[in-house]
């Protein structure tokens, strides 16, 4: 029997060991497809002819002083058709903005504040986030939109995962997340593009294989960031925009 035993203990031993091993050989570093995720945020735009960037340049600023203003988070990408882990908007993330929007109303350059929920949005096409934003009344609207990846690979010290033990206390796997986040400011009425901004954030987090974040947690750990350095480039740049 203890032979038997012994045989048996060894070999979950062995293909244990062949199962680690071969999951460490995939898990090299992948990269970012910051082109897809700029895609995602529908920073990336068609290609249009000459006829339409002509109709752009006719468009001209509209709105009144102060203005109304509306506010839509643009839904995160569907993750069953983008390589982009789940992640949601918080509360806390709509602040941000919500709190801009406040001080451009104490400074006479907004009226009325319109939060936009995506459940009065038909798609999240321009054109229906207008109408959207028409139905509240609103002059102008501010969307926010969002993407990220995580790149997860084993660091210098992963092949001790070899040892089976030190994987539940070396800090042998590695996690980089990607955040990019947009905001753009159109007029309802005629789709005049006001100003648009653009934050990038990086993290990148050591961890010990059995104890690592969910995908989520890094998520929105990197979106904190992006969003944060968002509001104060849009602070900036409504600083210097003569609506």
């Amino acid at each position: 029997m203890n032979y038997k035993a012994n045989t048996w203990v060894t070999l979950s031993i062995m293909i244990l060991t062949a199962t680690l091993m071969t999951t460490l050989i995939g898990c090299v570093s992948k990269g970012f497809n910051r082109g897809e995720l700029k895609e995602q945020t529908g920073i990336v735009t068609p290609t249009y002819n000459d006829t339409q960037i002509k109709g752009e340049f006719q468009k001209k600023a509209n709105l009144p002083k102060p203005f109304k203003l509306a506010v839509y988070f643009k839904n995160p990408p569907d993750e069953k058709k983008n390589t982009m882990t789940e992640w949601r908007w918080t509360e806390h993330d709509k602040s941000i903005f919500e709190g801009l929007a406040h001080e451009m109303k104490a400074q006479g350059i907004v009226s009325d504040i319109f939060p936009i929920v995506s459940s009065v949005v038909n798609s999240d096409d321009l054109k229906s986030i207008r109408m959207a934003a028409a139905k509240h009344q609103a002059d102008a609207v501010l969307i926010i939109a969002g993407a990220g990846q995580i790149d997860r690979y084993i660091n210098g010290w992963g092949w001790t995962y070899t040892l089976l033990l030190p994987a539940f206390f070396v800090p042998g796997s590695q996690a980089e997340t990607v955040f990019i986040s947009n905001a753009t400011l159109w007029d309802v009425r005629n789709e005049y593009l006001y100003l648009t901004a653009e934050t990038e954030a990086n993290t990148n987090e050591k961890y010990i294989a059995a104890f690592g974040k969910k995908d989520k947690d890094l998520v929105t750990e990197a979106k904190s960031t992006a969003l944060n350095q968002l509001h104060d480039e849009l602070r900036k740049m409504i600083k210097g925009t003569k609506f």
